[in-house]
């Protein structure tokens, strides 16, 4: 029988203070405009090899798992925050030229902190996020991610929770939780007309399964993320970009963005 998942419980100060001043509160009851990205999805590789993995599991006949709740691979990307922007330069809200302008000051560390190296996601655990009573059949979020004992991974952390502070300090992110690096490939948000959940139990005895996990699942704990092998993937940019939008291939659209390339 399959065990059942139960739930665990810098940028300078003269440049946060040119953008944190009015910060309000009232942008936790706006609907999120924007997150800061950093992109994987035009990776042709990557999305032959997600995409193989989804098939994969649509061909299984899962719990919960249809074609309604997988994440087009072309918009695959690591989130380092979510904002509310306002569309006029007056407004006393923070606009997308404020996070632009941001962005832009944070390259020069970005750099210092990368030390010549690009910067890399490692897409090598997977696991699911706070499933419904702690059960692994009510499942809503799959998400592939970085194990974090590689130079690699610890490049990326520091990137990503150095870019996400700045942001935060300015008051464009109001989340105050941990960062949590991932790739989400399962979202049952997306499902109409209503949120239905997938067993991840049944995801993970599949024989299926067997030819993407690395670890033993006869000893495995369901808790703990599990060893995949999808590859080790550049980010040439961090980009600001809309929620929802749709690119000509189908990707998220940059509405600004700040280069890595050296």
């Amino acid at each position: 029988m399959a065990t059942k998942y139960t739930a665990r419980a810098s940028a300078s100060t003269s440049q946060r203070g040119k953008f944190s001043s009015g910060a309000t509160k009232r942008n936790f009851k706006l609907r999120p405009t924007h997150f800061i990205s950093l992109p994987i999805g035009h990776h042709v590789q990557l999305q032959q090899s997600v995409k193989s993995f989804t098939d994969g599991l649509l061909n299984c006949t899962l719990p919960g798992v249809d074609r309604g709740i997988i994440i087009a691979p072309r918009r695959l990307h690591l989130t380092l925050g979510v904002m509310t922007l306002e569309n006029s330069p007056v407004s006393s809200g923070r606009t997308l030229a404020d996070a632009q302008a941001l962005l832009l000051t944070l390259r020069t560390h970005v750099m210092e902190l990368l030390d010549g190296h690009n910067l890399c996601i490692p897409l090598t655990e997977m696991n699911i996020m706070n499933p419904d009573r702690g059960n692994a059949d009510n499942a809503h979020i799959l998400w592939l991610g970085p194990s974090l004992d590689t130079e690699d991974a610890q490049r990326l952390k520091s990137v990503s929770e150095f870019v996400s502070k700045a942001f935060r300090d300015a008051g464009f992110i109001q989340d105050r939780r941990p960062l949590k690096l991932h790739c989400t490939i399962l979202n049952t948000s997306h499902r109409k007309p209503y949120r239905q959940p997938f067993s991840y139990n049944a995801i993970l005895t599949s024989p299926f399964i067997r030819e993407f996990i690395r670890t033993p699942l006869e000893s495995h704990d369901f808790r703990d993320p599990v060893k995949v092998e999808f590859g080790t993937w550049n980010v040439d940019e961090i980009q600001i970009c809309k929620m929802g939008s749709y690119g000509p291939e189908g990707e998220y659209v940059s509405c600004g963005s700040c280069s890595l390339m050296s």
